[in-house]
C-alpha cells in the first residue's frame, strides 16, 4: 500500500489468519530476525513467545494499558512476559502494577510514550472548530477520549454548575464515544446543562489537534490512567491540562509545571482547578508553555524510539 511505501521500514502483511503462527515463524527464518518487539495485543505476545521457544529468538513487549489488571490474563501474562527479554512499561503505574503480578522488576523498564510535536503544536489554526460550535469569546474546556466512568467525565459535568459561578461564558467539549454517553447527557440535562455542553462523536486522529487549539483547557480526571497520552496532545498545542492525581497521570503530568493534578473523585477539586485555569491566563499560558518544551525535549517519538533502542540493544556492540 501506499501507507507502507512511505515508511522507513520494512512492512510484511500476513493475510491468513489461520496460518498466521506457520506464516510468522517463516517469515522470521526467511528475514533472518535476530529480536522481536512486541507493541501491541496479547496474540502477537504469544507469537513471540512461541519464536523464542522454537527459534530461540529473544522478545521484547511494550505494555500500554491494564489488561494486565485482569483476573482471567494473569497466569497467561506471567507465563509469556517471564521469557520476555526486556519488558517496556509506558509508565511507573504500569511497572508497579507488573511487579504486583510476580512480574521480576528487573526485566521492567519504564519508558514514557511520545507525541508527534509537528502534528500537535501551538500554531494550528482552529478558527474552523470554534466557528462551527459557536465558541467565539467564550472559554473552552475540553475531553477527548473513550466514554467510559473511570475516564471521569461525568465528574467534569458534575463540577460545572460550580465552576459556571465563577465563569459563566464556560462550554464543555466532549469528544469520543463509549458506553456511557446516555448516562453524561442524562447528567447534562438534570444538570440544566444543554447550553453549556456539546456531545461530539469520535473525530479522526488527524483532526484531534483542531479541537486541543480551539480549547482553553484539556481536562481528563480519570482514576485509573495507564499513561494519558491525550495529555502530551494537548500539551504539544500548548493547552494547560487537569488530570487525576494516581495512576499514569502522575508520570504524564507534571502537577504545577505541565498542568494541575486533582482527587479524581472530588467535584470540589476539578472546579477549582478549572476556575484556577480558566480566571488566571498568566498560569495558564506558563503550564501550556511547559508543556509544550517538555514534549520538544522529552515526549515525542523521535526520543522515545531511541530510549526504546537504546533498551533493547542494551550492552550490545552498536555494530550488532
Amino acid at each position: 500500500s501506499e501507507f507502507d511505501k512511505k515508511e522507513r521500514f520494512k512492512i510484511i502483511r500476513t493475510r491468513k489468519k489461520v496460518s498466521s503462527r506457520l506464516a510468522f515463524l517463516l517469515l522470521l527464518k526467511r528475514e533472518r530476525i535476530k529480536k522481536i518487539l512486541v507493541g501491541h495485543g496479547s496474540h502477537y505476545i504469544r507469537l513471540a513467545f512461541l519464536a523464542n521457544f522454537l527459534l530461540k529468538i529473544p522478545y521484547c513487549i511494550v505494555i500500554h494499558g491494564t489488561e494486565i489488571l485482569l483476573p482471567e490474563r494473569q497466569r497467561s501474562i506471567q507465563k509469556t512476559f517471564s521469557k520476555a527479554a526486556k519488558i517496556i512499561a509506558v509508565s511507573n503505574f504500569i511497572k508497579k502494577l507488573l511487579v504486583q503480578i510476580r512480574i521480576p522488576e528487573g526485566k521492567v523498564v519504564v519508558n514514557f510514550n511520545g507525541v508527534d510535536p509537528v502534528k500537535f503544536n501551538p500554531g494550528i489554526d482552529s478558527s474552523k472548530v470554534r466557528e462551527k460550535y459557536d465558541l467565539a469569546g467564550k472559554k473552552v474546556i475540553l475531553t477527548i477520549s473513550r466514554l467510559a466512568r473511570y475516564k471521569g467525565q461525568h465528574r467534569v459535568l458534575e463540577a460545572l454548575p460550580q465552576a459556571l459561578k465563577k465563569v459563566p461564558d464556560l462550554v464543555y467539549l466532549i469528544i469520543g464515544a463509549g458506553e456511557e454517553e446516555k448516562y453524561l447527557r442524562k447528567i447534562a440535562r438534570d444538570l440544566g446543562l444543554e447550553r453549556k455542553v456539546i456531545f461530539i462523536d469520535e473525530v479522526a486522529h488527524n483532526e484531534a489537534p483542531l479541537y486541543y487549539a480551539a480549547c482553553d483547557v484539556f481536562v481528563l480526571p480519570s482514576n485509573l490512567e495507564p499513561f494519558g497520552i491525550a495529555y502530551l496532545e494537548a500539551n504539544a498545542c500548548g493547552k494547560p491540562v487537569i488530570g487525576g492525581n494516581n495512576g499514569g497521570s502522575l508520570d504524564a503530568v507534571i502537577d504545577g509545571e505541565t498542568g494541575l493534578l486533582v482527587d479524581p473523585f472530588s467535584t470540589d477539586q476539578i472546579a477549582n482547578a478549572l476556575v484556577e485555569l480558566l480566571t488566571n491566563p498568566e498560569l495558564a499560558q506558563r503550564l501550556g508553555n511547559r508543556g509544550r518544551e517538555r514534549i520538544e525535549k522529552e515526549l515525542n517519538w523521535e526520543k522515545t524510539v531511541k530510549r526504546i533502542k537504546e533498551i533493547i540493544y542494551q550492552g550490545e556492540s552498536k555494530n550488532n
